[in-house]
């Protein structure tokens, strides 16, 4: 199975998916706005299903709503006047509802591909668009690396050292928003929020430092897509489920292990 090109594809397209999101995954837990992925995801869920509706290229429709999305998301956290979680689960339920709506109507598509993923049918465009979007992320974190260190872990010293903390926050979000528009093939619509927080997650279970949490979480990414896919071949089980339950797994057991650790030596 392993030598078939779609699955090859799978693995390719994969591996840049675990990347990406484990790069911004560090970002998005540190700034505790861990819910992100499932608003955005949701979001793109409407505007998937608004492309196929009007008949445009879904992905571009979809990328588009997903970014003014993420500004909104944004906005709305930033604004005094609404909690960070009700932000969040404004656009995702306006996401969810504009989807459902339009589904009802009648698009043409497969539901489950959209809500789950089908990464065993990605092609060589969806690998050469993750592709670029991990290369440009990465110019991004590298250029403003010590900006975006500073206000995740401290915004108001941020904001002390005179950073536009709105714009990294603004940043963030926007590449949030691309990289789940990547990642809807793998793990679909509403398993996307797991790529982007169980990476770090795990990772801060046996880091010392922001820069082993960094390389900690790009390795629980990779670990987790190339198992899960091994798994999903194996046993013929939905591949993004299969991701997120490995990636689960993982964290339950690198937890299971600190604590063990722990009382070993006390």
């Amino acid at each position: 199975m392993l030598q078939q090109p779609f699955i090859q594809r799978a693995f390719l397209v994969g591996l840049i998916i675990a990347v990406l999101s484990s790069i911004l995954s560090v970002f998005i837990v540190l700034k505790r706005v861990s819910l992100i992925g499932d608003g955005l995801g949701h979001t793109a869920f409407g505007g998937l299903a608004l492309g196929y509706y009007l008949g445009f290229e879904p992905l571009w429709v979809a990328s588009i709503i997903v970014v003014l999305g993420s500004m909104g998301i944004t906005k709305a956290i930033r604004s005094t006047k609404i909690a960070g979680d009700a932000a969040v689960a404004l656009f995702l339920e306006l996401g969810l509802a504009v989807g459902g709506l339009l589904v009802a109507l009648g698009i043409g598509v497969n539901l489950e591909s959209l809500l789950f993923g089908s990464i065993i049918l990605v092609n060589i465009e969806q690998i050469l668009i993750a592709g670029t979007i991990l290369i440009a992320t990465m110019i991004v974190v590298l250029v403003f690396y010590k900006e975006l260190v500073l206000v995740a872990f401290d915004e108001t010293q941020a904001k002390a050292a005179g950073l536009p903390t709105w714009f990294f926050d603004y940043l963030l979000s926007a590449l949030a928003g691309v990289a789940v528009m990547a990642a809807i093939p793998i793990v679909g619509v509403l398993l996307i929020s797991a790529l982007l927080v169980l990476p770090a997650l795990t990772s801060l279970q046996v880091s010392r430092s922001f820069r082993q949490t960094l390389y900690f979480s790009q390795l629980f990414g990779l670990l987790t897509v190339a198992l899960g896919l091994l798994l999903c071949i194996i046993f013929n089980t939905a591949p993004g489920a299969t991701i997120v339950l490995v990636g689960i797994g993982i964290f339950l057991l690198t937890l299971i292990g600190k604590r063990t650790a722990q009382w070993l030596v006390d």
